[in-house]
């Protein structure tokens, strides 16, 4: 691989990094020449890296070539929210080992754990349900949806106990009873989708509710 291609690999995964962490505020244009100087490196690796988010669909593509963080509105995230308890309804059909899943976090358990901590648990769990289908697509659909909310994810405070709730959610699924568990991956999407509006403000004003 020429060093161009090590540092456009550099430069999307550190970029990736900070728009899932909530970095760069929604509707942000993102200015490749700045982006280069900040990251030691000239213009080109970093276009190739913001084109590659663009088909992840974690950067948005604006007129004349120029690249934007996407914005957040009640219905984005409500469509988002829904997605992905689309993939999990599907997931959750056909999933086998539920055994492989394993405890949840001491820190859910606890109760100690951050929103940050909360938000990277819930991508962790999600991605060990989707490992669970014998359908790997399933796995790059969930990891993809997972990306794309975790700015999100940051900001569900609002709707509190998401960490007991996550915790509980965890241990139901891996107890084997489908059932049980389609019921409650139901009830955890439900309080998203009601609260769309105050979480995707929460998250465009980037204060953590």
């Amino acid at each position: 691989m020429a060093p161009d291609a090590y540092t456009a690999a550099r430069v999307h995964r550190e970029i990736k990094q900070l728009i899932m962490a909530g970095k760069f505020q929604p509707g942000l244009p993102l200015v490749a020449q700045t982006l280069a100087e900040r990251f030691g490196t000239s213009i080109s690796p970093v276009r190739d890296a913001l084109n590659r988010l663009v088909g992840e669909r974690l950067v948005d593509m604006q007129g004349g070539g120029g690249f934007a963080i996407p914005t957040l509105s009640r219905r984005s995230a409500f469509h988002l929210y829904s997605w992905h308890a689309d993939i999990v309804r599907l997931i959750v059909k056909v999933m086998i080992r539920f055994d492989e899943i394993g405890a949840p976090p001491v820190a859910l358990v606890t109760k100690r754990a951050d929103g940050a901590a909360i938000a990277a648990a819930a991508a962790e769990f999600f991605s060990l349900l989707a490992g669970c289908s014998p359908n790997g697509e399933h796995l790059d659909a969930i990891i993809q949806a997972g990306e794309r909310l975790a700015v999100l994810r940051l900001h569900e405070g609002g709707i509190g106990r998401q960490g007991e709730e996550l915790a509980t959610l965890w241990n139901v699924t891996r107890s084997g009873n489908r059932n049980a568990t389609r019921i409650a991956m139901w009830q955890y999407h439900r309080r998203r989708l009601l609260h769309a509006d105050e979480i995707s403000l929460a998250a465009t004003r980037g204060v953590r509710i």
